[in-house]
């Protein structure tokens, strides 16, 4: 889908009158609409229509992916941008619906890439943390003192070794393989890009990398800083959206966060609370997601996984209260509907998007290390039966009023189950 251009880098598309272009445009299906997205310049793009949210998957071969319209009930191939989408796996995304995705490859390279455009530009090297370092071999070792000395503010370790209940069991240094840098080490990455121009650009971008469950720390990159700068969290962040010009996070234990840069000039980022603690049954909860809803207020989307055989996934929603002060849980969310997954939270209004259905959550499986193990192993992993590891390992859409699970009507089983599937807003 990556546009082709004349030397002027115009094609005859730019130069027709934007509103047929838009009437052009709201005529086509949905592959065409994305191949004219691509031919189009940046200025053209946004005289066209909006798409809804849509499914990024592994395509039948290295060089492709595969893209489902939730709109149209139909898929498309398209060409792997190489090498930000050759091999990917997706880690992250714009939480606006900027178009960009942040990928890892096997080598634990981060890159932001637009999948219907074909641009792409590279994120930090995870090694300019500085007690991040590279070993022969394509490893990658963290030493473990001056991690912790960041991520709790030199809090000194309990009697049985641990971090705040973080174990590493007394390891001075934690190792990992450049591949299982995307399936353990990173966990997800947000991505904030420039909306000063017309068509959102990486050129200017602002990113929060969160690491794995057992590290915890968010570190945080930016165009005019392009280094990782490790940020202390003592909880633990457990996932983080950038809503109204800043990030916000949620942590293990459920406190909600709001992040911005420190006065010391150093670049660092400091976090403060915005919000009461989130209120949640621990050994049910399995994944917790914040969200901003379509009036702005800071949303939790609490996910529970199969507990007992029969089981399914379900969700529910809180609001914030700020008034009030507290979180109130909402079994009726409205018009909206929710995208939760590893690579972002998203809510949208079901009144621009026909086949969107309001009143539910869409899912995709959201644990990058536990998928790919079920697809080495080729058996359920961590869930109590086949039928429910399926189900989540799948992609499903939850509605809050029925409490039902149903399918989405992607031909899963002909594609590859890895990498997974994970949402993307086509940018136009």
């Amino acid at each position: 889908m990556a546009p082709a251009r004349g030397c002027s880098g115009v094609t005859f598309l730019d130069r027709l009158p934007p509103e047929l272009l838009a009437e052009i445009h709201g005529r086509l299906g949905f592959v065409d609409r994305l191949a004219l997205a691509a031919s189009c310049a940046a200025r053209s793009r946004i005289a066209l229509k909006t798409e809804a949210p849509c499914l990024v998957l592994p395509g039948a071969s290295p060089d492709r992916i595969t893209v489902f319209s939730l709109a149209d009930n139909h898929a498309a191939a398209a060409r792997a941008t190489d090498p930000a989408m050759r091999d990917h796996v997706v880690l992250g995304s714009c939480s606006a619906a900027a178009g960009w995705l942040v990928t890892a490859d096997a080598r634990g390279s981060l890159r932001m890439a637009n999948p219907v455009t074909g641009e792409q530009a590279d994120l930090p090297a995870i090694t300019t943390i500085p007690f991040i370092r590279p070993l022969g071999g394509g490893a990658f070792c963290l030493s473990m003192g001056p991690f912790a000395e960041v991520r709790f503010r030199g809090e000194a370790p309990s009697a049985d070794g641990t971090f705040n209940g973080a174990w590493w069991g007394g390891r001075s240094t934690f190792t990992h393989t450049a591949d299982q840098m995307r399936l353990w080490f990173y966990r997800k990455v947000v991505l904030s890009v420039s909306s000063a121009s017309p068509t959102p650009s990486p050129r200017s971008y602002a990113a929060m990398l969160i690491l794995g469950r057992n590290l915890g720390a968010p570190a945080f990159a930016s165009a005019e800083d392009p280094v990782w700068r490790l940020a202390p969290s003592r909880d633990g962040v457990e996932d983080a959206i950038h809503h109204d010009g800043r990030f916000y996070s949620v942590t293990y234990s459920g406190a909600v966060e709001a992040w911005e840069r420190g006065d010391g000039g150093g670049g660092e980022f400091v976090s403060r609370a915005v919000a009461p603690r989130l209120a949640f049954e621990e050994r049910s909860v399995s994944r917790k997601y914040l969200a901003a809803a379509l009036d702005g207020r800071l949303m939790a989307v609490l996910k529970y996984s199969p507990q007992e055989k029969g089981d399914g996934v379900s969700f529910k929603v809180q609001v914030l209260d700020e008034a009030r002060g507290r979180w109130e849980e909402a079994a009726d969310i409205g018009d909206a509907a929710l995208f939760v997954g590893v690579n972002g939270t998203l809510c949208v209004s079901a009144r621009e998007y026909p086949r969107v259905r309001a009143g539910c959550v869409y899912f995709t499986d959201d644990n990058i290390g536990e998928t790919w193990l079920r697809h080495d192993r080729d058996v359920g992993y961590g869930y109590a039966n086949r039928e429910a590891n399926l189900e989540v390992r799948d992609v499903g859409v939850y509605s809050l009023h029925s409490g039902k699970v149903e399918r989405i009507n992607v031909t899963l089983q002909e594609q590859p189950r890895w990498p997974p599937a994970a949402w993307f807003t086509p940018s136009v």
